[in-house]
């Protein structure tokens, strides 16, 4: 067997090069219907992955191209079917991950009216995750814009999901292909949105502070660069680290955890002017750990 085909590869998510390692073709009787069904196993040339192939060949559909030549529709089935889903699911919780693993099956499978369903409890397992709450999933994800998790547009567009979802399984409404397609981009966007952009961007590129612990343990590395009874503004100690704490509410808990006696590591100084800002400044001295 030497033939080549073009022919989907499932490992390297395209059309490749593929060799007919075994083929079987049946022939049905061109005075009943011409035509004929190709049953192949066939390896793609880049990856040697092995899969099979099933091709038919209308004849009797053929039709003549600009060049005055005979073009035979072919229908191609491939198993394992062309995967349906691009996210990362090492990124997503392991409920969410189920759900959306089920969902893309059954979409890739053509159990259309199962992945309707399956689109709009995804939307339902996300919200569970973040804690959105809400009795309908209508309020669930207005209340996931309002918290800031995605867009008023993006919010949009889920409403559209939570409304296939629910003709699939309240009125068994079919999907179409196009509208299950968009349905599995616009899912894949809210996961990409809610998780997937911060575990990839954590360790590769700096984002702000929002939260009191994570600014205490910034601020601790901080001072280990500096002595005991030198007194400087915070931006001093932060350093180009500044920048990624946004607006005053942070030193606020600083000053409240400073009064405690909960971060003892700082005590009030002066309020003065540092270097050319224009404005006084809340200096901070540092404490002896000792």
């Amino acid at each position: 067997m030497n033939d080549k085909v073009k022919n989907y590869c499932d490992s390297c998510g395209q059309d490749t090069h593929h060799s007919i390692e075994g083929v079987h073709r049946l022939t049905t009787d061109p005075d009943i219907y011409h035509c004929m069904t190709e049953h192949a196993v066939v390896k793609c040339c880049g990856c040697d992955t092995v899969s099979f192939r099933k091709a038919f060949h209308d004849y009797e559909g053929a039709y003549p191209d600009e060049y005055n030549e005979w073009n035979v529709p072919i229908t191609v089935e491939n198993y394992p079917p062309a995967r349906a889903g691009s996210v990362d699911i090492r990124h997503l919780p392991e409920i969410v991950e189920s759900i959306y693993s089920e969902t893309c099956s059954a979409y890739k499978s053509g159990a259309r009216i199962l992945a309707g369903i399956g689109f709009r409890a995804t939307i339902e397992a996300i919200c569970n995750d973040q804690e959105i709450g809400g009795k309908e999933l209508s309020a669930r994800i207005n209340n996931l814009a309002s918290k800031g998790l995605i867009s008023k547009k993006d919010s949009g567009r889920l409403h559209s999901i939570r409304f296939l979802g629910n003709d699939a399984a309240h009125d068994i409404k079919i999907p179409s292909d196009r509208s299950l397609e968009a349905a599995l981009v616009i899912v894949e966007h809210l996961m990409t949105t809610v998780y997937v952009l911060d575990q990839e961007s954590k360790d590769a590129l700096d984002s702000l502070i929002e939260d009191f612990p994570k600014f205490e343990a910034l601020l601790n590395g901080k001072l280990d660069d500096f002595a005991a009874g030198d007194e400087y503004p915070l931006q001093k100690y932060l350093g180009k680290d500044s920048r990624l704490i946004a607006g005053k509410k942070l030193e606020k808990l600083l000053h409240a955890a400073i009064g405690k006696g909960e971060f003892k590591r700082l005590k009030f100084g002066k309020k003065a002017k540092f270097l050319d800002f224009p404005e006084e400044l809340q200096h901070y001295i540092v404490v002896d750990p000792a």
